[in-house]
């Protein structure tokens, strides 16, 4: 069965996953460049993606239970306006709203892994922290994809760590 915390983490993290779909989706039909509006949209998807396997998850650990309703009473810890706050502060427009958006993507990723830190330190079982570090893994490869655009577009000689030029003019 799922304990309170990590009942309350999950919930928590379905509301992120639901806020960083609703972002990426905004951002990658706000944003001219074909690459981030792929990106944005690849982020969008693995949103979904992520609360299917919390779903999933919950299904497993439930024992078939109707965990959907058991849901409802269980608050998150806090609001959750992570992603849905960030898009407010966005109109659309030319290769700076790009930037924009990621900088601002960036920050949140880094948010979602240290909510999903904590829900592994607090997790009352295996499974669960199991789950949650997937994810956490997950939003990581996030933060990184998002900075190598970042860097790209910014032209700092790297992408993806690798060095595109060197900064000493040695080649």
């Amino acid at each position: 069965m799922v304990g309170e915390k990590t009942a309350q983490a999950m919930k928590t993290a379905i509301e992120m996953e639901k806020s960083g779909h609703r972002f990426f989706t905004e951002a990658s039909n706000k944003v001219k460049h074909e690459v981030g509006r792929k990106l944005f949209a690849r982020l969008a998807a693995e949103e979904i993606d992520h609360m299917r396997t919390f779903e999933k998850i919950f299904n497993e650990v439930s024992g078939g239970a109707d965990w959907k309703e058991a849901m409802k009473v269980i608050q998150p810890r806090k609001p959750v306006p992570y992603f849905d706050e960030a898009r407010k502060e966005f109109k659309a427009g030319d290769l700076s709203v790009e930037l924009d958006y990621l900088k601002k993507a960036l920050d949140l990723e880094r948010n979602a892994m240290q909510f999903f830190e904590k829900a592994i330190e607090e997790a009352e079982n295996a499974e669960a922290k199991e789950i949650f570090r997937r994810i956490r893994d997950e939003e990581q490869g996030h933060y990184d994809l998002i900075q190598s655009e970042i860097d790209s577009i910014n032209g700092t000689g790297f992408w993806f760590d690798v060095n595109e030029f060197y900064m000493d003019g040695k080649f």
